[in-house]
């Protein structure tokens, strides 16, 4: 929600600004100038993104409410219930919890687990679920930071544009004040969107999914524990070496096949 509050007070602090000096709130709005800038900024995305990504890209926006995190505390209560069901009825017997569960990778992760996958293969088949799954969250970013990067030259170039119109009406001296003035408006629109909207949102996606990231590393830790038949005592004491005072991952926790420590209290 912070972030939100953010691109609002963005604007507040520009809108406030022209307002301080006396300027009328009309002199900031120009029509041809949003259509040049964002329209510009949207083909030159669709020219090297796509649909897909752009609307990938605008639907993250939810993130910025709630962000698609996993409560790692609970992953672990859930993983030590798992590690006594298997451990006592076998591995078939967490079945009807693959459907009880809402995340894809830890879905996929738990039905692995039923469909007795080697303990040897699951680390690599979860590592490469996870890069895709990470490449798809980076997409955000990725598009957000291209639109930061367009916008302030199509804001330049709608400047010139409207400059060339100004200079086309020469004959009509009284009108040059405001032609002129409403030519930079696009330049305004421009910087302001790339360094007000869409610079921060790119580097706040980036940031989010690299937290996930970090959280499916240590998801991959249980799972692989989970596979080699360690009690859920074991399994909560190697889970929680990976997280912080406040339950997040650490900034760099194992991703090694075998997890810190496992071997010493296995």
């Amino acid at each position: 929600m912070t972030n939100l509050l953010g691109l609002l007070a963005g604007f507040a602090v520009i809108i406030g600004g022209a307002l301080s000096d006396g300027d009328p709130l009309s002199s900031l709005m120009s029509l041809t100038a949003v259509i040049i800038v964002l329209g510009g900024t949207f083909a030159a995305l669709m020219t090297q993104f796509g649909v897909g990504p752009i609307i990938a890209s605008v639907k993250a926006f939810a993130w910025l409410v709630k962000a698609p995190k996993t409560d790692l505390n609970v992953f672990i209560e859930q993983v030590a219930e798992w590690s006594a069901l298997a451990r006592s009825q076998g591995t078939l017997a967490l079945e009807p919890a693959v459907q009880d569960v809402a995340d894809p990778f830890l879905r996929q992760g738990l039905q692995m687990i039923v469909d007795n996958t080697p303990p040897e293969d699951l680390p690599a088949v979860l590592h490469i679920l996870s890069e895709n799954t990470g490449r798809a969250q980076h997409i955000p970013a990725s598009v957000w930071e291209a639109a930061g990067g367009y916008t302030p030259t199509i804001g330049v170039m709608g400047a010139v544009l409207g400059l060339i119109h100004v200079m086309m009406r020469l004959n009509h001296p009284e009108e040059l004040g405001a032609g002129i003035a409403t030519a930079f408006v696009a330049t305004i629109y421009g910087v302001g969107a790339a360094n007000l909207i869409f610079l921060p949102l790119g580097t706040r996606f980036k940031h989010l999914a690299e937290e996930m990231e970090r959280e499916r590393n240590v998801v991959i830790q249980g799972f692989i524990l989970l596979a080699a038949g360690k009690p859920g005592l074991i399994i909560r004491q190697n889970l929680q070496s990976f997280l912080d005072a406040k339950g997040k991952p650490k900034p760099e926790p194992v991703a090694d096949d075998e997890p810190a420590g496992a071997a010493q209290v296995a």
